[in-house]
């Protein structure tokens, strides 16, 4: 199940990123409430897979392997910062519009949608691993109904 929300998370912001790429593109800024809207969506999406990794994938992860466990720390590490890094990213962006930078936005956010990329991928392998090894109920086990 929790490969399964974190495939759903990472889904959620490729699909936001291809969004914002593609606005990217040009050379004179597009309309930038869509950009304003994308990095506010991203914003939340981040913010909950940060919350869903630190309490469900890589926090409980009983990793046996004591370099995997320091993979899986760092890789949480960083979805946190990455999180509070993004965060700070959209305020900035808030405070000095992009539309009068948007030569430097451009590279700013391409940089930071190179980042998530990094991190999801890196992730991936170490969400794997965690899911691989959850505790499945055993067989014949009833809860009370």
């Amino acid at each position: 199940m929790t490969l399964q929300t974190f495939n759903e998370y990472r889904d959620r912001m490729l699909s936001i990123m291809a969004g914002a790429e593609t606005k990217l593109g040009h050379a004179v800024p597009p309309d930038s409430l869509m950009l304003d809207l994308a990095r506010n969506r991203m914003a939340r999406v981040l913010t909950a897979y940060h919350l869903f990794a630190d309490r469900e994938l890589f926090g409980p992860c009983a990793a046996r392997d004591p370099a995997q466990r320091l993979r899986i720390k760092a890789i949480a590490a960083e979805c946190a910062e990455l999180a509070q890094d993004f965060r700070a990213f959209t305020r900035d962006c808030t405070i000095n519009p992009v539309i009068d930078r948007w030569a430097g936005y451009r590279i700013d956010a391409q940089a930071m949608m190179g980042r998530i990329r990094r991190h999801l991928a890196a992730a991936e392998v170490e969400a794997r691993y965690c899911a691989s090894t959850e505790l499945t109920p055993q067989a014949g086990y009833r809860t009370a109904a």
